[in-house]
């Protein structure tokens, strides 16, 4: 089996001059990868499009300045980790101190040899890739704290949830054994007669025994409390595997689930939450399965649920409503709540770590940070819609799986 070829890391070259550009191209092509941009509206376009791992920036440019460039790279969450070294004919103090404010990482002369500008690009290339990897595991740990914190926040309901059932289960069990020392006793009265009495018994005699210990009515309520106990037996089943679905380490491969059943793990967790603020209504249009990791996309409709409930804060009781639908190329599922809505200025920033509108005790600010990551992780979008004292729409767009020819 051939071996694949690394992926050379990508540069772009922003440069007016067609010497540099081909002087750089013959000396950087065997160990890069090179894109180039001739001005700095170009370059703007190329850096988000193309996402380089580095950017070589000529100072002077025909539309924009390097140092304006390299200002709104900056201002750019889509490009601002990307390392931008300068390229420059002079090396006056304050020149070199402007790049660095307006967030370069390093410069070189344009009369530098080869090996001094490999040397610069290969060393910002390992400490961005090391950022990057620093980003990842940084990302991965705070995933699986908030992941513990919402189930430490959601643990009392939890376990009322399961208790519930289970207390129940308990009692019903215990009056069924009250009733089968009845039905045993009624057994051995009848086999008694049985033996006392030289001919059958009468069916008036054995339908006066039956009623004198209710043999009717314990097998009816009985039938009644072994239904209620299998009923609730299956909704702690049901707790269990949501628990573990949602708490259990990620896996390394991505599996096929569909969205809804996603929902309803999150929902199982958040239900007794819920439950005292809000009706829960499902919409359910599609079941197509996506390729994904269902515990990370059950955490992100759990955050979703919780900040619903947490929205809702009239005295009535709202409504919850869960959909899903596809089209030809994605699968949509949304959580809409009939809250308070988000106001216009600030929708920019709710998905900004640590920004919240919450009390301290309930909420840190990253759950919508962190669940834009999961779903960007994911190739899709986490789209939201509000309105001021009607309510908000949060909505995960995943693609569909190819299907196979």
């Amino acid at each position: 089996m051939a071996e694949l070829t690394p992926a050379l890391p990508r540069i772009l070259v922003v440069d007016d001059e067609a010497l540099i550009i081909r002087m750089l191209n013959e000396m950087l092509k065997t160990r890069y990868e090179l894109l180039v941009a001739t001005s700095g509206e170009e370059a703007l376009a190329l850096a988000v499009a193309a996402a380089p791992e580095l950017i070589l920036l000529d100072v002077g440019l025909p539309d924009l300045t390097g140092y304006e460039v390299c200002r709104q790279l900056r201002d750019n969450p889509a490009t601002r980790q990307i390392p931008v070294i300068f390229l420059t004919n002079h090396d006056e103090r304050q020149e070199i101190l402007r790049g660095f404010d307006v967030g370069g990482k390093d410069y070189v002369l344009k009369t530098a040899g080869i090996m001094e500008l490999m040397a610069r690009i290969d060393t910002h290339l390992q400490l961005h890739r090391q950022q990057a990897a620093l980003v990842v595991a940084l990302q991965q740990n705070l995933i699986q704290n908030d992941k513990m914190a919402s189930l430490g926040h959601l643990a009392a309901g939890v376990a009322h949830e399961i208790n519930n059932p289970m207390g129940y289960i308990a009692s019903n069990l215990r009056v069924l054994a009250e009733y089968f020392d009845q039905i045993a006793g009624y057994d051995r009265f009848r086999e008694e007669l049985v033996n006392g009495e030289p001919t059958p018994l009468t069916r008036e005699t054995i339908a006066n025994l039956r009623k004198s210990h209710t043999i009717d009515d314990i097998l009816e309520d009985g039938a009644n409390l072994i239904r209620e106990s299998l009923e609730g037996a299956e909704r702690v089943t049901r707790i269990v595997q949501g628990l573990k679905n949602f708490s259990r380490m990620d896996t390394l491969e991505c599996e096929t689930a569909a969205l809804t059943s996603c929902m309803e793990s999150a929902l199982t967790i958040a239900h007794n939450e819920l439950k005292y603020v809000a009706t829960i209504r499902r919409e359910y249009d599609s079941m197509e399965d996506v390729l994904c990791h269902p515990n990370q996309l059950s955490q992100v409709f759990l955050n979703l649920l919780v900040n619903a409930g947490q929205a809702i804060v009239t005295p009535e009781m709202g409504e919850i409503v869960l959909r899903s639908w596809d089209d030809a190329a994605f699968v949509y599922a949304s959580v809409s709540d009939t809250g308070k809505g988000i106001p216009e200025i600030i929708k920019d920033r709710i998905f900004d770590p640590f920004f919240t509108t919450k009390d301290v005790s309930k909420g840190t600010g990253l759950g919508l940070s962190i669940s834009m990551g999961i779903i960007k992780k994911h190739q899709g979008k986490l789209l939201v819609e509000s309105v001021i004292g009607k309510g908000t729409t949060f909505t995960v767009k995943l693609p569909r799986i190819p299907a196979t020819p």
